[in-house]
């Protein structure tokens, strides 16, 4: 997926296995992004298998595209393991490059006239990468869900971050579900607890929980308050 795309929301449902899925956009990033499950939904106790793709960088528009936030995913040089595992005396045929690690960062840009504008570069507290992210019209706020091959798990399941890329409060599942986490779909890797998230307000996002039997849930959080109403 090339930067500087958009995310759409997916509206129709999704077809798998002959079972029908609740779409969202964080379905449709992960079908993009090329995350392939095999859903085994008629054998509810059974664990659907899954694959991810490695993450690629990607951007994430506010809704009137005023401002991205540019999310560059954790970055393992293709020689690090190998640089690491040379002798001493062979070390030095490795360069600089190939023994850095870079962690997940993201740049929230403003668009003027004359292009993007930098506001802010951070790192973010993902390992990899989050799999989606939300970022509101003025650009006071990012906020980023799950973590890339493992939805639903950790401690940044919803993160806030705040005009200067300062971390303002972050979330595990538990804390966010209005239903026991025990009632999502699983997979292999994954809880798929989210049906879709969205600004609603310039400092409060909606958040759709659904459970594997369909059964689904709005709250609605306040930014200003880092509370949910």
């Amino acid at each position: 997926m090339a930067c500087g795309q958009s995310r759409g929301w997916a509206s129709a449902p999704l077809q798998q296995n002959g079972c029908t899925h609740s779409n969202s956009n964080m379905l449709s990033r992960i079908a993009t992004a090329g995350c392939v499950g095999v859903m085994l939904l008629a054998c509810p106790k059974q664990l659907a298998a899954d694959s991810w793709d490695l993450p690629t960088t990607y951007d994430y528009y506010s809704a009137d595209s005023s401002y991205f936030v540019r999310i560059v995913p954790l970055l393992v040089p293709d020689k690090y393991y190998r640089w690491q595992a040379a002798k001493l005396k062979r070390k030095n045929r490795f360069s600089a490059a190939d023994t850095v690690i870079v962690p997940c960062h993201a740049m929230l840009y403003q668009r003027t006239p004359t292009g993007p504008r930098l506001i802010w570069k951070e790192s973010l507290i993902n390992r990899i990468a989050p799999v989606e992210a939300l970022v509101s019209n003025d650009g006071r706020y990012v906020v980023t869900f799950d973590n890339w091959s493992s939805m639903g798990y950790g401690v940044d399941v919803m993160v806030v971050y705040n005009n200067q890329g300062h971390l303002l409060k972050r979330y595990n599942l538990e804390q966010l579900s209005p239903f026991p986490i025990n009632q999502y779909m699983r997979s292999i890797s994954s809880m798929w607890w989210r049906c879709d998230a969205g600004f609603v307000a310039a400092d409060r996002i909606a958040i759709c929980f659904q459970t594997q039997d369909k059964k689904t849930q709005n709250r609605t959080y306040s930014l200003a308050k880092l509370d949910f109403e």
